[in-house]
């Protein structure tokens, strides 16, 4: 487990229970929305202690479900995919899940601590704790065993991400972007026909092209139309 020296580990789910909690709100898709600054500043902290990438990758998982959540609040009218929406539901579930989990952490320690709880029959009461195992179980039986447990939960508390390898040269689309262009204007919404990634990387690219002076770019308001020339 990944420690920090200035607070002690939390997960993505405790981390925004955590922060639901301190303002005192039942877990909702609008108090998710309320700490989502909160939990950024916490993965801030954590990529400057130098944290290991596997844990920044779980808290960037959550932290782009929270980006969604707060688009979805600050704008009613954004249509979601039936696999947000799912994704949304999913968060709210794990963190109304690990809450009652950790209800029952402190009831069980309470009773763990409680001399009184009896394991055995009355006639053994007061008598030394001891565990007798089965003939044929030893100490790495138990440890598989538990193993096993926590990987059952593991399934519903951490969160799975399938990661789809895509890899799109920015150079060659630098390339290809200006050998398109001529001093005719033309709409930035034509210089592409891809997914979103590729929007990004096109995006990047011409803004490489108007540092390097190459193009000139308008736009008229907020939201309009590119408009993309040689110059």
């Amino acid at each position: 487990m990944y420690e920090i020296s200035f607070e002690y580990y939390k997960g993505p789910i405790e981390k925004l229970l955590e922060l639901i909690e301190e303002k005192k709100l039942e877990v909702t898709t609008v108090s998710l929305s309320e700490v989502t600054g909160g939990f950024f500043d916490y993965l801030e902290k954590l990529e400057k202690a130098g944290a290991e990438n596997s844990l920044i990758a779980d808290f960037l998982s959550v932290a782009s479900k929270l980006i969604l959540i707060k688009s979805k609040v600050i704008l009613p009218s954004l249509v979601l995919s039936e696999e947000e929406e799912e994704d949304i539901k999913s968060l709210e579930a794990r963190i109304k899940i690990y809450q009652e989990f950790k209800q029952a952490k402190v009831y069980l320690k309470e009773m763990w601590h409680n001399e009184e709880v009896m394991s055995t029959r009355e006639f053994f009461k007061g008598a030394a704790q001891s565990f007798y195992p089965p003939k044929n179980c030893g100490p790495e039986d138990l440890g598989s065993a538990l193993l096993r447990v926590i990987g059952e939960i593991q399934k519903f508390m951490k969160p799975v991400v399938k990661v789809k390898n895509e890899m799109i040269n920015l150079k060659k689309k630098i390339e290809e972007v200006f050998e398109r262009l001529t001093e005719n204007p033309i709409n930035f919404k034509e210089l592409h026909n891809g997914g979103k990634k590729e929007v990004v990387v096109l995006f990047l690219a011409v803004l490489h092209l108007i540092k390097g002076q190459l193009i000139k770019v308008e736009q008229n308001g907020r939201f309009s139309d590119i408009i993309v020339a040689k110059v």
